[in-house]
């Protein structure tokens, strides 16, 4: 079962899904300030899923990229 939390960045809220295999869902509102902010973090470690409008960090990176969305 998957479960929920949000982050406060300094660019604002983001949302993360953890999955029961490590993996995690990133997602901010489209088009935000947020948005840039995130996609300039998970560079190279995380795959946009537009289906899903969020950005997929394999296990072996999410716990690393939540880390860096928390200091931000």
């Amino acid at each position: 079962m998957a479960n929920k939390e949000t982050i406060e960045t300094s660019e604002g809220r983001v949302w993360i899904t953890h999955f029961d295999n490590g993996d995690a869902s990133i997602w901010t509102p489209p088009g935000s300030k947020q948005a840039d902010f995130v996609a300039d973090i998970v560079q190279g470690r995380a795959a946009w899923k537009p289906k899903y409008r969020s950005w997929i960090a394999p296990a072996v990176h999410a716990e690393q990229l939540i880390e860096e969305l928390k200091t931000s």
